[in-house]
Parts: C-alpha cells; structure tokens; sequence
C-alpha cells in the first residue's frame, strides 16, 4: 500500500534558476543578500502577502527532499508550491510567466521520479481564461496531475471570480483542484501569537468550501473534485448548520435545489488536523474515500509523522489503505 501525501510543497530548481537569471518584471525575485536566500515579493500598496519563504535546501533539493519523504514514510507526494507563489495580484502577463515557469519546473522533478512525484499545477487565476488554457497544457503536455489553487483571488472568493472556464476544465479533465489558504483582507484581530496561520488559514478554508458548497458550483460541476487543506478548516464540524441554514433560509433554498450536505461527494480533505481526534471525526463525517495524507513539508505547522497518524486511529485495514494511498490514488488516477 503506498503512503502518498496531498499537501507537500516544493520550489522548483526550474523555477529559481529563471528567477536568479530573469527576474519577473520587479514583481518577484530573490534576495540573496540574507544567509538564507529568500523569495522577495513586490506586491501593489494594497495588497498583504506573507513574504519568503526562505529558499532552504529541503525546499528545492531532491535528494534531500526523497530523504525526508523516506523519513516520514512517504512513498510519493501530489507536490505544489507554496502558496507564495500563487501571485494572484501581478499582471496576467506576469502571472501567467510566474506559473508556466513553475510547471515546467514541477514537470522536471516528475520526469526524473515519475514514481515518487505527481505534481499539482500552478494557475493565473487573475486571468481565468489563461489559467484554463495553462491547466490543459499542465495536463496535456506535461503530466501534471491536478492543480493547486488560493481560497481567493486577490481577496476575491472563488464563487465570483468568474473561473467557470477553469471549473469546466478540471472537471473535463478530470484533475482534482487543492486549494490552500493565504489571509485575504484586513488582518488586524489575528496579528498576535501567530493567529493569522493558526486560525486565519481555517477561516480561508471554511470559507472557500461553504461558499463552494452553497453557491450551487458542484451543481453546476458534479464531477468537480476540491481537496481542502488543513483538514478542511473548521467546515466538517460545522456541515449540519449548512444545512440547517439551508432549510430555513428561504433565500438559501430557493437558489439550491439540495442541502449542501448533499455535494460532500465534491469535497475531500487532507489529513493535517494535529489531533488524532479531530482526524477521526473529519474520517467519520466524510469518510475515509474523502481523506487523505497532508504533511505540508517543509513548514513548521506541518506533521513529521502523517502516516503514523493514521495508523494510531486503529481503523478497519479498508480505512487505513484508503487514508493513506487508495484515496489518492483513484483521484490522481495513478495506476
């Protein structure tokens, strides 16, 4: 039974050669001045981004990177970029360079480890009809294997920001969408002990998977699949006031035909909750075909341990085989 994690990042060594040679037009480059080179972001005024992250080797070296996959007993990982990266807020020309770039280079490390590595492409949301196009390309010529998105554009949510062309072809193609949050707007009330990452990335997922949930998007798209990191955020725990809300909310009934328990068939979640509490309700509400393996290496707020995690549970041997790779497997379709 492999092991293969959801919720891995890397920075592609692709990526920081064209970046070292070719900055992006002032919007992002490296700033080698620091004992540590790190990702330097030039966002517009208005616009709060979490800088870095700070280019360590386990970020971009293979070889140290399998070592820590061994580690942690993971035989392959669904790999992405920090959410850095995304870079909603530069020019679609800039965007789209910024994320083509990135796919080449995820599309490398799957070439020299087509067993260990099944990328997740990088898209110019601020662009939608290039992000569809380049989700194909991502697809079509470079093997990747889904794509990983922000909960937002540019603080705009991902019901109204006009992405039926990207819906329309992760669903035609059949590639999973992961999407992991960064703060949007102001952040004020979580500047202190660490909240904007404690709390703020659940409350950016929990809001991008309701308003996913009830805006009628997996109507639209049946076959839409969303991977939500961090567990889900707080969403699982809180799917029975969706519905209840539903049922009687005559504005929320009268543009959803069903309760939003009802498209949980759209929805899945990695297994990054740091409790193994927490990790068997989110199995038990969404069943362990909806859950998955997320390590967020290389970062601190990840888990050096995912597959133990699982393992301590003590669920049905199904469970376990599909937590830990069978999940995972049947949505990257890699057999």
């Amino acid at each position: 039974m492999p092991a293969i994690d959801i919720h891995f990042h890397v920075v592609p060594p692709l990526f920081i050669d064209t970046t070292l040679q070719h900055p992006f037009e002032g919007v992002l480059d490296i700033d080698s001045s620091k004992a540590t080179p790190e990702l330097l972001f030039r966002p517009p005024h208005a616009v709060t981004i979490e800088q870095g992250p700070a280019l360590r080797p386990e970020l971009f070296d293979t070889r140290l990177i399998l070592a820590e996959m061994n580690r942690r007993k993971i035989d392959a990982a669904a790999i992405s970029p920090p959410p850095q990266l995304f870079a909603y807020w530069a020019s679609p020309d800039v965007g789209e360079r910024i994320a083509r770039t990135v796919n080449d280079g995820l599309a490398e490390i799957r070439q020299a480890y087509p067993d260990r590595f099944f990328p997740l492409a990088s898209l110019p949301l601020q662009a939608p009809a290039r992000a569809a196009l380049e989700l194909e390309r991502a697809s079509t010529e470079l093997g990747l294997r889904g794509a990983a998105l922000c909960t937002h554009v540019n603080g705009i949510d991902l019901d109204r920001a006009d992405l039926d062309l990207v819906f329309s072809a992760a669903e035609r193609l059949a590639l999973p969408l992961f999407l992991h949050p960064q703060n949007a707007g102001d952040p004020t009330r979580l500047q202190d002990y660490h909240l904007w990452n404690l709390i703020g990335f659940m409350m950016e997922t929990t809001t991008a998977g309701a308003r996913l949930l009830m805006s009628g998007v997996f109507e639209r798209y049946p076959r839409l699949k969303i991977v939500l990191a961090h567990g889900g955020g707080f969403l699982p725990y809180q799917l029975g006031r969706l519905d209840h809300g539903h049922k009687v909310r005559p504005e929320l009934n009268a543009r959803l035909p069903r309760a939003p328990t009802a498209y949980l068939a759209n929805i899945l979640c990695d297994s990054l909750t740091h409790d193994r509490r927490a990790l068997r309700f989110l199995i038990d509400r969404l069943g362990a075909d909806h859950v998955m393996l997320g390590s967020d290496h290389p970062f601190d707020m990840g888990c050096e341990r995912p597959v133990d995690a699982v393992y301590e549970l003590n669920l049905s041997l199904e469970e376990q085989h599909d937590v830990i790779g069978d999940t995972l497997v049947r949505l990257l379709k890699v057999r």
